[in-house]
């Protein structure tokens, strides 16, 4: 419920409070008198489009203050967007700067104005010839239908919902996996390649070193052998005096005279173990030469064999253990396709089922809508008759699309959502003879406000918002169209606060609360101020409505007449 609107330099308004009241509050006051000012100004902190023209002349910024009670469903809203409140109300604000950018806040915390626009929108709404209505926006009307079917229809929607998330959720599953069987019998034979042609060459683990090594080898095997043999003959077998013989005479000259001094001892021990250690390269470069024979034949395998892992590695990894590690990998991927068709087969039969269970619950769900939709409009043409609008047909529409990807309905598959198969929309026609067509192309101003008010007075329990405010709801009517207008509007502010412009005495006369906009004097500027007006003010602000420029003493007798029968009607209801 809109508690306070304080508005600084916007428009033709420097700074003004406006405290909103239970109950119907009525704006009035003379033409250009600022009254649709106080309403752009709320459409601003309700996340409208700002525009720099707003902003009051010779000022840098305009500031848009807006107090609003909260229900339950906001307060979760807000806790949901980060900006829980724990004082039952929250503080809307719009800062709209001259030169172009605006900011707006949420209980002081910056917001963008989509959130402002959000959370505005769940605590007021706004009905006025040129304003944005949500009732005009066919993709409400499934859940007014709704709202309107009650309980019953409740637990059929849960239901439905509830089934339709359960396929959304195997549809979703199935589609994780490998595609279709195409696809997964496409993936499978190339697994089954990768695998297969790993496995048929057999690698071990080390065995690309092992072979480089001896590779190695077999490359330098010519240059090895003569090495080894001529090493071998120089330590061992050369004819002039091979070197295990030197050393060894060596060896045996100074044993005779080591114990003599320990740098003998020490020459003689590390000359004797040199030439033990001689003999045993000897030995081994023999030994060598002897086993190592050069196979063209083995050189040929080796290449060819480390070409076909050079060929592995180049398709799948960087080295032999990664291969096989790879083809694990593979494997496992293999068997959980394999798995995967018996749980695709499985899926698929859950999906036909869970389909028919969401078909059915659609098809009970229509059925519930259909006569929701039937007994709104009937509802809605008894006040539209009351509005002085008797001739007037009113019909929610309902259409069902065929899809191929839909539900079973019947013997057809109707395209479905999270709602169910129906689109619904409110078609009307206020002339005898004229079609009916959407809500949101049909009526002018004075008929338009009068089918808003009637739709809004059948469903003012069931909206979710806490404040409804009527911007010149009574442009273009008169008579016993205009008192029937007000009398409803005092029904619906039973509900609601009710926030009305009003031009016409019958409406006024019904306020809860009268608020006077009128322009005054500052130096060489003028502003607009507001007045809560007594039971005095109200007849004169009475009389002037009833006598237009003159206040005469009968205008003023009338004017009271009125608000005595209003409070008559008001006690009444």
């Amino acid at each position: 419920m809109l508690r306070e609107l304080h508005i600084e330099n916007f428009a033709l308004i420097q700074n003004l409070t406006v405290a909103f009241s239970d109950g119907l509050n009525i704006l009035t006051g003379e033409t250009g008198a600022g009254k649709s000012i106080i309403i752009d100004a709320l459409n601003q902190v309700l996340g409208q489009r700002a525009s720099t023209e707003l902003v009051r002349s010779g000022e840098e910024m305009a500031l848009i203050t807006a107090v609003v009670d909260v229900n339950p469903e906001v307060l979760a809203r807000l806790a949901e967007l980060g900006l829980e409140t724990r004082e039952g109300c929250v503080i809307l604000q719009r800062e709209i700067y001259a030169k172009g950018n605006s900011q707006a806040r949420v209980d002081g915390r910056p917001v963008n104005v989509a959130v402002l626009r959000e959370i505005g929108s769940m605590l007021v709404e706004i009905h006025g010839q040129h304003e944005h209505q949500t009732l005009l926006e066919e993709r409400s009307h499934l859940s007014l239908v709704d709202a309107y079917g009650g309980s019953d229809l409740e637990v059929v929607a849960t239901e439905y919902r509830s089934a339709w998330q359960e396929l959304v959720g195997l549809n979703n599953e199935i589609s994780s996996l490998h595609g279709d069987q195409r696809e997964r019998e496409h993936i499978l034979d190339l697994l089954r390649y990768q695998v297969n042609e790993i496995a048929a060459v057999g690698l071990t683990p080390g065995e690309e070193e092992s072979l480089l090594s001896e590779l190695k080898l077999l490359q330098n095997a010519r240059k090895l052998l003569e090495i080894c043999h001529s090493s071998y003959q120089s330590l061992y077998e050369s004819d002039q005096s091979p070197v295990v013989e030197t050393l060894g005479a060596i060896v045996s000259g100074l044993k005779d005279f080591r114990e003599l001094d320990a740098s003998l001892e020490q020459a003689c021990t590390q000359l004797e173990q040199s030439l033990y250690a001689v003999e045993d390269a000897a030995y081994q470069l023999r030994s060598f030469a002897d086993k190592f024979s050069y196979d063209p034949h083995r050189q040929k395998e080796i290449e060819e064999r480390l070409e076909i892992i050079f060929d592995l590695k180049r398709k799948y990894a960087d080295s032999i253990e990664e291969i096989l590690a790879w083809k694990l990998k593979q494997e496992a991927e293999i068997e959980n396709i394999l798995n995967t068709e018996a749980r695709h087969s499985q899926l698929s039969e859950m999906i036909i089922n869970a389909k028919e269970k969401a078909g059915r619950l659609a098809m009970d769900l229509s059925h519930l809508r259909h006569q929701a939709g039937k007994n709104l409009g009937a509802a809605i043409v008894d006040e539209l008759d009351y509005l002085q609008m008797a001739k007037t047909r009113f019909q929610v529409e309902f259409e069902c699309l065929e899809g191929e990807e839909g539900l079973p309905v019947g013997d057809k598959t109707l395209a479905a959502g999270a709602t169910g198969i129906d689109n619904v929309r409110f078609l009307i026609s206020p002339n005898p003879g004229e079609p009916l067509k959407p809500l949101a192309k049909t009526a002018s101003g004075g008929e338009m406000s009068r089918i808003m008010l009637a739709i809004l007075s059948v469903l003012a329990n069931l909206r979710p918002v806490q404040t409804m405010i009527f911007d010149e709801i009574d442009a273009g009517i008169g008579g016993r169209a205009a008192q029937a207008v007000a009398e409803k509007l005092a029904t619906v502010a039973v509900q609601r606060q009710v926030i009305c412009v009003s031009h016409l005495p019958q409406v006024t006369s019904m306020a809860d609360t009268h608020l006077n906009i009128y322009k005054a004097q500052a130096g060489e500027r003028t502003l607009t101020k507001v007045s809560r007006l007594d039971v005095e003010g109200r007849v004169e602000e009475l009389a002037r409505m009833l006598g237009g420029a003159e206040v005469t003493a009968a205008t003023r007798e009338h004017a009271r007449e009125m608000l005595s029968l209003a409070s008559k009607l008001k006690t009444v209801k």
